[in-house]
């Protein structure tokens, strides 16, 4: 594979319920361990390839990174939008598996 080639976006998302009457915002601090591109490193036995997490508007959630949400007052729940991706950023991916 090329260096930057990447998979397709997969959609998930991160969902609270029965928050505590009266929250109005939740932050979500996202964590893991980062290689040296910056991006989640791979934990499986793939080599060369990372995990790219993205939130609804694009903005790139790198290990450290945080994202703030409303609390819907009527459903005490929050929902945080995400998408995923496999990426090489220097190319050179090798297969095996993929685990974060």
């Amino acid at each position: 594979m090329s260096a930057g080639a990447a998979s397709a976006w997969h959609d998930v998302a991160l969902e609270l319920t029965n928050c505590p009457v009266g929250t109005s915002r939740v932050t979500a601090s996202f964590s893991g361990a980062a290689d040296s591109t910056g991006y989640y490193k791979n934990q499986g036995t793939a080599q060369n390839i990372q995990l790219e997490l993205q939130d609804d508007s694009g903005n790139t959630l790198n290990t450290g990174a945080t994202k703030t949400v409303q609390v819907d007052d009527s459903s005490q729940s929050a929902r945080f939008p995400l998408q995923v991706r496999a990426l090489t950023v220097n190319g050179g991916a090798t297969q095996g598996t993929f685990r974060q």
